[in-house]
């Protein structure tokens, strides 16, 4: 049963590893969540993808671990609040999803920071 527990790490790293190299695709499947506010959306869609990418070798190497989950849980509630409730607001239904996803995954990255994490030089 343990080892089947220590899964559970590797399945919450590697699915922001595949989403990080997700964003290094075709960018018209992603520049339409940017704002239209932001400049350089194409920059905004490869600095997003590094910083998934960046949390998942970090968790996976167990260095700067908790720094890093806590980013991406940062990260995960600037997407819901710059991205989904916007959308959401003008009547993008499916965004409700995205809301309610990302702020689940949040949560379980700031869990992740108190439970499971384990370099904690930068964050005790």
């Amino acid at each position: 049963m343990k080892s089947i527990l220590n899964l559970g790490k590797w399945l919450f790293i590697l699915p922001f590893a595949v989403f990080g190299f997700l964003h290094f695709g075709p960018t018209e499947f992603t520049i339409d969540y940017i704002p239209d506010y932001l400049p350089f959306k194409v920059f905004w869609i490869y600095f997003s993808g590094a910083c998934l990418i960046a949390f998942s070798f970090s968790a996976a190497f167990a260095k700067a671990d908790k720094l890093a989950a806590v980013l991406l849980a940062l990260e995960l509630i600037i997407f819901v609040v710059m991205i989904h409730i916007p959308k959401a607001v003008e009547g993008d239904f499916v965004q409700f999803i995205g809301i309610f996803r990302d702020t689940a995954m949040a949560g379980a990255a700031l869990m992740y920071a108190k439970y499971v994490a384990k370099d904690q030089r930068f964050i005790k």
